[in-house]
Formats: structure tokens, C-alpha cells, sequence
């Protein structure tokens, strides 16, 4: 026992483990009331078909998922398409399940190589941000900027200064994309005052969609829902303070059990919000300020590289109802 105290402290000091002063909560495998299974499960399909946007599906501004799909439908059919199997059925669910979203902004920043998406939903009443995951040479270039930089929001009351990836922030913030971002929500809040915000990605996707979660949340009273998947960690313990206390702000944090991607990087940084751990026949939720093994999250136990594929994500999460 004094042995396991002291390498637990040791591995704490490295920042493996997080500062945690709750008690411990209980690792729940029941069904989970506060975030909706249909509503993840959208925004997984989202986040999947936004890695083949401006590939192989072009859909125009303001076309609705439903007239994209007719018109596919008429022209050969979804089998047409040049996608596998997993992100055709998507295409279709999306079509089913949202078949009046529409996208409202595309962005592509060559220099940067981020891409994001801003989605309308008015049966849904919803505004959706979505954000691509790792895919180029310039998206690693930024995930592995792991020195982390100073980040103060303006809002209403007092914002602490966190740190945070300097890689995420200026890949986010590089030539006005996030003010572009901003202007666009805003405007479309106006419109639709009571509408949702829920902001999504996967891999380095995921980290921006947390990232932009918290600064938009300081930009809005709106609720902001952020469902990220095979994120990586984003910021430093103040940065988790501050997002963990935003009372606009909510995260689910979803994980598939040995996703590699999901323990870096490791030293000194923490991850944010409610974790939901996807297994091939079940799952767990690990709610704020569960204590967490020293070895939890870290490349001890997520080693795998396979487990961060987003089709696998897709089949576990169809699989794992709540």
C-alpha cells in the first residue's frame, strides 16, 4: 500500500492523474438522462460525412439533407456513391432522422487546412458547428504544437486566463475563422433566439469542437451542448476549472476503451466534461469529477490506434443504446 501511494503520487506530480477534490463518483451502466442517444448519434453521422464534404457529396448552401438526397436517389441512388458502407447508411439515417438540415457556411482555410461547418436545423431547432477531424499533413503540423499558450475570453463577467493547445488555438483562430464563425452563429441566433448550439467533431475535430465550445459559450447566453468523439486533451487545470463551471456550457466526452488519441498528450493537461466509454457490447459514464486511476487514459491502457477510426465509433454507438 505504501508503494502504491507513492508511485500514485509520483504519476499524479507528472500530471497523469487529475487534481480531483470530489468524491468519487460512481461509473454508471445505465441509461443516461441528460444527454440524448438520438441527438449523439446525429452528430456522429454529421461529424463522419463532413471527412468526405467537398470530396465525394457537395451539398450547396441552403439545400436541405432531404432534396440532397432525392436528388441522389434519382441520379443512381445513395449505392452510387463513393463511400463505404458505413457512411452511406449514415447518409441516409441523417436524411431520416434530420431531413430539414441544411448547411448554412462552409469553411476551408488552406492555410491552416481547417474545416468547419455550420448546420440549421429548424425541425430539430438546432444550430449545429461541425468540425473535421485530422486528414492532412498541416492538421498533424498542429496537433503536435503541444506547448500550450494563454487564452482570456471577453464576456460579461470576469474571464481567468487558461492555457490551452497552441496548436488547437491557432489553427481555430488564424485568419478570422473564428470571428467568422462567431458572426455567423450570432446572426443565425437572431433569427432563431431559441434555438440550440451543439458543437461536434472527431480526432483533432474534437478538440476544436471543445475549444470552440468554451469561447462561444462566453460569446452567447444560448445553451451550448459539446459532443466531441476521440478527442484529445485541450487545456491545463484552470482551462478545465473554467469550462467545467461555465453554467452555459455542456460537454460528452465520447470515448471508445483503448482510442490512443484520447491520453494525449499527457503531462499536464486534462480532459473536460462527462465521458461516455464505448466497448464493443456495452458502455460507461464517467461523470465531472469522477476520480480516475493514474493510469486511466493513458497510453497504459489506450494504446490502440484502430479504436480511433470514427466508423468504429458509429458501429459501437449504434450498438450501445441508452
Amino acid at each position: 500500500m505504501y508503494l502504491q501511494d507513492k508511485m500514485s503520487g509520483f504519476w499524479s506530480y507528472l500530471g497523469f492523474e487529475d487534481k480531483k477534490t470530489e468524491p468519487a463518483e460512481e461509473v454508471l451502466t445505465k441509461p443516461i438522462v441528460d444527454v440524448n442517444h438520438d441527438l449523439t448519434l446525429d452528430l456522429l453521422r454529421i461529424t463522419m460525412l463532413v471527412y468526405n464534404y467537398g470530396k465525394n457529396l457537395d451539398i450547396k448552401k441552403d439545400t436541405t439533407i432531404e432534396s440532397f438526397v432525392s436528388s441522389i436517389q434519382s441520379g443512381g441512388g445513395i449505392d452510387s456513391l463513393d463511400m463505404n458502407e458505413t457512411r452511406k447508411e449514415a447518409l441516409g439515417e441523417v436524411a431520416k432522422h434530420v431531413p430539414s438540415g441544411k448547411i448554412c457556411k462552409w469553411i476551408s482555410d488552406d492555410e491552416t487546412d481547417l474545416q468547419v461547418g455550420v448546420t440549421l436545423s429548424e425541425g430539430k431547432k438546432r444550430i449545429c458547428i461541425v468540425f473535421r477531424g485530422s486528414e492532412s499533413r498541416s492538421d498533424w503540423y498542429y496537433d503536435f504544437m503541444i506547448v500550450k499558450t494563454g487564452l482570456t475570453m471577453a464576456s460579461k463577467s470576469k474571464s481567468p486566463t487558461v492555457n490551452v493547445h497552441s496548436g488547437f488555438l491557432t489553427q481555430l483562430t488564424s485568419n478570422g475563422v473564428y470571428q467568422d464563425l462567431v458572426s455567423t452563429i450570432t446572426d443565425l441566433i437572431k433569427e432563431h433566439p431559441d434555438y440550440e448550439i451543439c458543437v461536434t467533431g472527431h480526432s483533432l475535430g474534437g478538440a476544436l469542437s471543445t475549444l470552440f465550445g468554451f469561447m462561444i459559450s462566453h460569446a452567447t447566453d444560448n445553451k451550448v451542448t459539446v459532443i466531441s468523439f476521440a478527442s484529445p486533451r485541450v487545456g491545463d487545470w484552470e482551462w478545465k476549472k473554467a469550462f467545467e463551471s461555465k453554467s452555459n456550457l455542456y460537454h460528452y466526452r465520447v470515448t471508445n476503451l483503448r482510442d490512443a488519441i484520447t491520453a494525449v498528450p499527457m503531462i499536464n493537461y486534462y480532459h473536460v466534461g462527462n465521458n461516455i466509454r464505448l466497448k464493443d457490447d456495452t458502455f460507461e459514464l464517467f461523470k465531472l469529477n469522477a476520480i480516475r486511476g493514474w493510469f486511466d487514459e493513458t497510453l497504459f491502457t489506450c494504446w490502440s490506434a484502430s479504436e480511433h477510426n470514427v466508423d468504429l465509433y458509429y458501429n459501437r454507438l449504434c450498438k450501445n443504446k441508452w
